[in-house]
């Protein structure tokens, strides 16, 4: 079947492989937002739409791929981490992850205290800290001058196997 007779893929497998994904690009180190979905085995070979063989990429990374510059088996690597991920964090604590990961050593983010509940498996593994700003304003019991949070050595390991494809942490 030529590319002119394939069948589009259905919109709920589709939406299924854009949300493991978080509709972002499923290359770690890339993450942008503009994404198409991927066959891993390319259409040609398979002639078939099939979740395990589909992966949300942006156009420059599903270049690559076409081109071979990201294998298969990297792209299937980077599928797994993502379910991984997906199932035990949020994706907004993939996000803060990702962004913390691109500070330097001392270096972290302003994060409201009072929402720490967010971070919280975060903050359980091990990730991430918050650092407390000594000074502050407080509403009633609610402090307003933000803390920091600043990722651990143990997180920067952790993004750095996930953009690396290593599985089992």
């Amino acid at each position: 079947m030529s590319n002119e007779e394939r069948p589009p893929i259905p919109s709920e497998l589709r939406r299924r492989v854009l949300i493991e994904a978080g509709h972002r690009c499923a290359i770690p180190t890339c993450r942008h937002i503009d994404v198409d979905v991927h066959h891993i085995v390319p259409w040609e070979q398979c002639e078939k739409h099939e979740y395990d063989n589909l992966i949300a990429l942006c156009p420059n990374c599903h270049r690559r791929a076409d081109r071979g510059e990201i294998d298969r088996k990297a792209l299937r690597i980077y599928k797994a981490n993502l379910r991984f991920a997906i199932e035990k964090y949020s994706q907004f604590e993939m996000d803060i992850l990702f962004e913390l990961s691109k500070t330097g050593r001392r270096k972290g983010l302003p994060f409201p205290t009072y929402l720490s509940l967010l971070i919280k498996r975060l903050l359980d593994a091990g990730f991430v800290r918050i650092i407390e700003n000594k000074t502050g304003m407080f509403v009633g019991p609610v402090k307003t001058t933000p803390d920091f949070l600043v990722i651990t050595d143990k997180g920067r390991e952790f993004v750095q196997s996930l953009s690396f494809g290593e599985i089992g942490y």
